[in-house]
């Protein structure tokens, strides 16, 4: 029986298709010249990497000083966009946490991203939020599947876990967890009665 149920935060919950346009806009640079850099160093910004790290070469790349304000723009500015989840999402883990389960955010994120989560007003639909940042330990890496279900104080084999990356997926597996390859809500949904949580 599924007692927990833990979703990824980016795509499964937040596709916001501005993620590279907006801040590059705010820059003033194109927006495929900051997509190029975005995913370089992120995952070591998401297991706790500073601000400065992570955004300062990015913003040497672009020809742009990498002054404390300009990181500060971005770091806020990014946290800000990733956490405009979905409406359908939103509802989905509503009706999630009114089945009686626990519910769970499992997100490979940095600091920032984790201050505008617990800021957001969505947040109340979840008992549990895990940011690797937080944690030192981003997916698919064990330790972070085994940190949150030692919190959650459930049998692994107890949660079910949504993620949109196969690797994530096949990491929540490893741990022993219920995992499914997010798809788009209505899939997710689907999956969750075939559960028996919804």
């Amino acid at each position: 029986m599924i007692r927990a149920v833990v979703f990824d935060l980016g795509q499964v919950l937040s596709s916001p298709p501005d993620i590279h346009s907006h801040p590059a806009g705010l820059l003033g640079v194109a927006t495929e010249d900051f997509a190029a850099g975005y995913w370089h160093g992120r995952r070591e910004y998401d297991e706790g990497s500073s601000d400065d790290a992570y955004w300062g070469p990015l913003l040497t790349r672009l020809g742009l000083p990498a002054t404390a304000e300009n990181v500060e723009l971005l770091a806020t500015t990014d946290a800000t966009i990733w956490t405009r989840i979905r409406p359908s999402a939103e509802r989905l883990i509503a009706d999630t946490k009114a089945s009686g389960r626990l519910t769970g955010l499992l997100s490979n994120a940095p600091r920032p991203l984790g201050d505008a989560i617990e800021a957001a007003p969505w947040r109340r639909h979840f008992d549990r939020v895990y940011v690797s940042a937080l944690i030192g330990a981003a997916k698919p890496r064990r330790e972070i599947y085994d940190h949150a279900a030692a919190d959650l104080g459930v049998e692994p084999s107890a949660i079910a876990f949504v993620d949109d990356r196969p690797e994530n997926v096949d990491g929540a597996l490893a741990a022993g967890w219920q995992a499914h390859l997010w798809v788009d809500d209505d899939d997710t949904r689907a999956w969750l009665a075939d559960c028996g949580v919804l």
